[in-house]
């Protein structure tokens, strides 16, 4: 059965309903975004339960947002998430806000080793609860929303807080409460700073696989791309898929024929941007060689020859605490984190917890194994 939601699409709606709610000691949070449809990733959609009440808050149409983040900064309240690190750094992005107080759903599902971490196979399996995900990637950012989209997002925080009920009990009859907590507080601080990433190109997959000149050519296609997706405000997939433009790289079409050959590439695409594209890989391919980008040298770390075999018994020893302990290998240690083991040779708990990503209850709980290993 469809949850029962009130839909907000004002600002003095907004700033009553969180006066109301303020006084709540705990609140689900969901937010649905543009990120299939649009250049630029919004928030489209909020959605706030209690344990009764389901609310649809609607930021295109409200104004002022600031009675929302208010709340989110009260310690007081606790704020069910399931996946709260997408969902936080959206409303820092976009708002500024931040939470002081967190319970992830799926932080918990994970370390207590469900089989699967979505949201909708676990509220079926724990309360029989059916999420139709028709809308998963549907355009939020399109108005007005049909009633059954609205239904559709009312349901993803309705079960919220009960799911939460009986995850802390779970993780609370298991020891990893604290584990949780951990984790939680982590999430609440996290600086969310703007960090130096590489090029758009080489996060394309595949594109490391590519020699330089190709490099030049998915160069010259993906700044093409950009700018029309933004142009249109539409999400760069939509504007030409990365298949077509690593295999445009790899193997350049002649001509508009042969690029229209190519799969994925439909005749609209051709009428509104054949042109375009075929001048984009000319000019990749007329780049003198020493114009063509290089793949940044890996870091480089002193001759170590034990390196291999330390790391491998490290696996061995996270693998067999995994097992043991019904975990999944990555709770225990990360395969990056048992690299950096390997590297730095924590000689004690407190260099090993100085370790970048290293929790407290990871060295608490494998600490001391892990180190004999090492």
């Amino acid at each position: 059965m469809p949850a029962p939601y009130t839909l907000v699409t004002r600002s003095q709606e907004l700033g009553d309903l969180m006066a109301t709610l303020g006084r709540e000691p705990i609140l689900a949070l969901d937010t649905e975004a543009s990120s299939f449809h649009r250049y630029r990733e919004r928030i489209c959609l909020i959605q706030l339960s209690t344990r009764e009440r389901t609310w649809l808050i609607d930021p295109l149409t409200v104004e002022d947002m600031a009675p929302l983040g208010k709340a989110l900064g009260d310690p007081k309240t606790e704020w069910v998430i399931h996946d709260a690190d997408y969902d936080l750094r959206m409303l820092k992005r976009m708002y500024g806000f931040r939470a002081a107080n967190v319970f992830d759903t799926m932080v918990s599902v994970e370390l207590l080793n469900e089989p699967e971490l979505g949201l909708a196979a676990n509220l079926k399996k724990h309360f029989g609860v059916e999420l139709n995900k028709k809308f998963q990637k549907a355009d939020w950012s399109k108005r007005p929303l049909s009633d059954d989209m609205l239904a559709y997002a009312a349901m993803d925080t309705r079960w919220l807080i009960a799911f939460r009920d009986a995850l802390k009990a779970q993780l609370e009859a298991s020891g990893r409460m604290a584990w949780a907590q951990e984790e939680f507080d982590a999430l609440v601080h996290i600086p969310f700073l703007p960090v130096e990433e590489e090029p758009g190109f080489l996060r394309i997959k595949g594109a490391k696989a590519l020699k330089p000149r190709q490099l030049a050519v998915l160069r010259e296609l993906h700044a093409w791309r950009e700018a029309l997706a933004e142009k249109l405000d539409r999400a760069p997939f939509m504007v030409l898929g990365n298949d077509v433009m690593i295999e445009a790289s790899k193997e350049p079409p002649a001509d508009l024929h042969e690029l229209a050959a190519r799969k994925g590439v439909g005749d609209r695409t051709i009428e509104r941007s054949g042109a375009a594209i075929m001048k984009a890989i000319a000019a990749g391919l007329a780049l003198p060689k020493e114009q063509w980008p290089r793949l940044p040298r890996p870091k480089r770390y002193e001759r170590d020859d034990d390196y291999e075999d330390r790391l491998k018994r490290l696996k061995q020893k996270r693998d067999a605490i995994a097992t043991e302990r019904g975990l999944r290998q990555g709770i225990v240690f990360s395969n990056s984190q048992l690299a950096d083991i390997a590297r730095t040779l924590p000689g004690d708990a407190h260099a090993l917890r100085a370790i970048d990503g290293v929790r407290n209850w990871q060295v608490k709980e494998f600490g001391e194994e892990i180190l004999r290993a090492l």
